[in-house]
This record gives structure tokens, C-alpha cells and sequence, in this order.
């Protein structure tokens, strides 16, 4: 009679090896600043500065771009955008022209932008000056196909988005 034995050994808590992965969502749609407080000492009596907080770069023209309602109406303004590793990726004194807008154009395959994952990105609005004006938060960037993105607390604006409504399985 012959009996073999078998040990397995992990290096890790194999468990728990879905928190290792790191999810590019987080912290998406976060009304919290994340770059020092908000300062808002600007007279917003033409109109308030609204952020959107999700980006569909699908080319259905719902949501393709980062949306901050009433930036026109401030010339004197600075829009800057950084990856989920806060390296800075876009910046703009001018929000105002299409050519400026992020993702920007051309966008590709789907509508989809390649140079811009989906995930989480941040910005930061000036206006004026720091001390005069001064919004940052996070926002998603989302592009099918993608598995059950969590969009609770993104700012759409007044727009139905269809990719939101109803995401390709």
C-alpha cells in the first residue's frame, strides 16, 4: 500500500486577493475636494459654476466631455486635469472652445479616447485666483466595455445619458 501526501502552502490570504486589485473607480464622483479646501469668495451672481462629474466618450453626444456649467461666463479661469496618480494631463485657460474641452477630439474607436482609460481622473477650476475661486474633485471616465462600473453619486447634469441608463452586457 502506498500513500502519498500533499501540503499546500499560500504566501497570502487567498480570501482576500480581491482587495488587492486595485479599483480605478474609486473615489469617483466624490463631492470632496482634493486639493486643499474649495474656496469660493467669487461672485457667481451671473451663474454658478456646476461640475459633471462623468465622462461617457462614447460619441453619443451625452456626457463626451467634461462638463462645468457656466465656465463661459468667467474669461478669467484655468481648468487643469490630473490622472489617478496626479500627474497632470490637461490644462486650459480657455474651457470655453471646443478644441480645449477634455477628453478632447479626435476620439476613437466607440467615440473612446484611447490616451484616457477608463477610471478615476481629478480637476482643479481657478478663477481669477486661488483665493478667489477655487473647485477640485474627481470624476469618472467611462467607456464600454467595462464590468459594473458604480456611478452612485455622479453629477449628470440635467442630460440622460443612454451608457449610463442602459450599459452594454
Amino acid at each position: 500500500m502506498l500513500i502519498s501526501v500533499f501540503t499546500f502552502i499560500s504566501c497570502g490570504d487567498d480570501d482576500n486577493n480581491t482587495e488587492q486589485i486595485q479599483n480605478i473607480y474609486e473615489g469617483c464622483c466624490s463631492a470632496d475636494p482634493v486639493f486643499g479646501e474649495n474656496i469660493d469668495n467669487l461672485d457667481q451672481s451671473a451663474g454658478e459654476i456646476e461640475v459633471y462629474t462623468i465622462v461617457t466618450q462614447n460619441g453619443d453626444a451625452y456626457n463626451d466631455m467634461f462638463n462645468i456649467r457656466n465656465i463661459d461666463l468667467y474669461p478669467n479661469h484655468n481648468v487643469t486635469i490630473y490622472n489617478f496618480d496626479n500627474q497632470q494631463i490637461f490644462q486650459t485657460t480657455d474651457y470655453t472652445d471646443i478644441s480645449n474641452l477634455f477628453p478632447g477630439y479626435p476620439q476613437g474607436e466607440n467615440g473612446s479616447d484611447s490616451s484616457f482609460p477608463n477610471g478615476t481622473y481629478r480637476y482643479k477650476i481657478v478663477i481669477e485666483n486661488e483665493e478667489t475661486f477655487r473647485k477640485s474633485g474627481s470624476f469618472c471616465v467611462y467607456t464600454f466595455p467595462d464590468p459594473e462600473p458604480n456611478f452612485e453619486g455622479c453629477n449628470l447634469g440635467t442630460q440622460f445619458d443612454p451608457i449610463i441608463a442602459f450599459p452594454p452586457n
